[in-house]
């Protein structure tokens, strides 16, 4: 059974913040309880091109199939964020996931098991709705994983290169390859993204 669930994230002051987050509370509890599936409108573009401001994403409830690649919803700070999964760990007091935003250059704090609402089956934008539970979508976000950790890899050796070459400056050349890099790689995920949605 789906259901929309409406979460409003910008808060004015500390009631707010507080109310905010018992009625967070309450509609995540009530979630739980239905074992099912969830619409929730999004806000923000973290995950652009992928999902847009005003789309609704479908969550699947629990910890139930997630993999590297996959777009999950979590809580932090009293908000829901969705994220992909970049890198899942087991550790003795269950498993560490970190998380990243497929429009934003930084890896999110690790999350733990508790702090996850659900993995993201399908995102609707209007009247249409694309389902990422399939082979392709999942294909898909396992390549972005192994791109985005690939780059990351080689952009921190490069900065340990020129640290220990050049010192702690940043020259123009630099600072343009660094630009030209990072917009080829958010114009090749826009590509496949419009490409499949």
């Amino acid at each position: 059974m789906s259901q929309d669930l409406d979460i409003n994230d910008t808060m004015q002051n500390p009631v707010q913040k507080k109310i905010q987050d018992n009625v967070l509370e309450i509609a995540l509890d009530l979630c739980r309880r239905t074992k099912g599936q969830q619409y929730i409108p999004i806000t923000g573009h973290s995950m652009y091109p992928l999902i847009r401001e005003g789309d609704q994403i479908l969550v699947l409830l629990g910890w139930t199939g997630i993999q590297r690649g996959d777009v999950i919803v979590f809580r932090r700070e009293g908000m829901l964020i969705a994220h992909r999964v970049m890198n899942i760990d087991k550790t003795d007091a269950g498993h560490v996931l970190i998380t990243k935003g497929d429009n934003v250059p930084y890896f999110d704090p690790p999350l733990n098991d508790n702090q996850i609402i659900g993995r993201v089956l399908a995102v609707k934008r209007g009247s249409r709705q694309a389902p990422l539970n399939t082979v392709v979508w999942r294909a898909l976000g396992w390549l972005i994983v192994v791109g985005t950790l690939s780059f990351s890899q080689l952009l921190s050796y490069g900065m340990n290169l020129r640290q220990k070459y050049f010192g702690l400056h940043f020259s123009r050349t630099t600072s343009f390859i660094h630009r030209g890099i990072r917009a080829f790689s958010r114009t090749i995920r826009k590509g496949l993204t419009l490409f499949f949605l």
